[in-house]
């Protein structure tokens, strides 16, 4: 579970104590209020993240991306300067998705490579 769902969880269990035992802290309306407000902040901002999380997705989802049909390079467009720049495959993955990644080759392949290299 994600840390700011824990604290949200005891935020609102110590408001249900404090209600429950409002008897035993007679001058604790101030600390109720306090404890209040903190649980409507984070909660405030659990939805915002969430919302903004969500955008994001969507933004990257909904952008069509346009792909060479000669190189298969793809078109990546800087939004800081609105500049198309044909890259590589494996560039646009690093620049939009911080992910990297390594060549190999599929069985399929292989399995071609080795005939090819049996024939000659």
């Amino acid at each position: 579970m994600k840390l700011k769902y824990i604290i949200l969880i005891l935020l609102i269990l110590i408001i249900i104590l404090i209600h429950i035992n409002s008897l035993a802290f007679p001058h604790s309306v101030v600390l109720r209020h306090l404890i209040l407000l903190l649980f409507i902040g984070i909660t405030c901002y659990i939805a915002y993240d969430s919302r903004r999380k969500y955008i994001e997705k969507y933004e990257k989802l909904r952008k069509f991306m346009k792909i060479c049909a000669w190189c298969n390079k793809v078109c990546y467009i800087d939004f800081g300067s609105k500049e198309e720049k044909w890259i590589t495959f494996e560039e646009y993955m690093l620049l939009e998705y911080k992910f990297t990644s390594s060549h190999g080759i599929c069985p399929k392949c292989f399995h071609n490579i080795d005939i090819d290299l049996d024939n000659n």
